[in-house]
């Protein structure tokens, strides 16, 4: 089966019959993690009344996401394929370009950020390097939230006297029960500094 004749059964599942229940056989045989060729095997076997429906239905059930939309799918003989945009994954059968697809949310995600990144001009790369450095500043930046004990005390062992005692003046502010122990601490910090 080629990828024309397996588009016009996903637009049209009325074409579906027992000639093209064998194509969607190998289909799913070649390619098991295809679940849009799984639901048109599945609804194939359900036209044709195939015995084998219930095993298969078994396989699709557990493959696909809403088994509402497996049900409806089933049971109406709607045109348009609902769950294509759901269930659907794009793999590439023979012959097949998927460069023309593009209806993942991946895809969607970057097409949109290409769009709104238009191209300014000489001073683009000074702008993205200003904001890349700002970004970095905003991140090195410690705030009282992140402030901890460990933190304080790990910057005492690695010899960074000046942020240790900032750590421990603001720890001692934020737990004054623990005021009399982070002074120890920042005393013992100063006669380090001044050694």
């Amino acid at each position: 089966m080629n990828v024309e004749q397996f588009n016009k059964l996903v637009i049209n599942p009325v074409l579906l019959n027992r000639e093209t229940v064998e194509e969607l056989r190998e289909v799913v045989e070649e390619h098991p993690s295809f679940q849009l060729a799984w639901l048109l095997y599945l609804k194939n076997l359900k036209q044709i009344k195939s015995p084998e429906f219930n095993n298969v239905l078994k396989k699709v059930a557990v493959q696909v996401p809403s088994r509402k939309l497996l049900y409806k799918f089933l049971n109406t003989n709607f045109h348009k394929l609902e769950i294509n945009k759901q269930v659907a994954a794009e793999y590439k059968l023979d012959g097949e370009d998927t460069s023309e697809h593009g209806n993942s949310l991946i895809d969607r995600f970057l097409s949109s950020g290409q769009r709104e990144r238009k191209s300014t001009g000489i001073g683009e790369t000074e702008v993205a390097g200003e904001h890349i450095k700002e970004v970095v500043e905003k991140s090195t930046l410690e705030t009282d939230e992140i402030i901890t004990e460990t933190l304080a005390n790990i910057y005492f062992q690695q010899n960074n006297f000046e942020k240790a005692e900032e750590a421990y003046k603001k720890l001692s502010l934020k737990y004054p029960e623990k005021s009399v122990y982070f002074a120890t601490r920042i005393n013992e910090i100063e006669k380090l500094k001044n050694t």
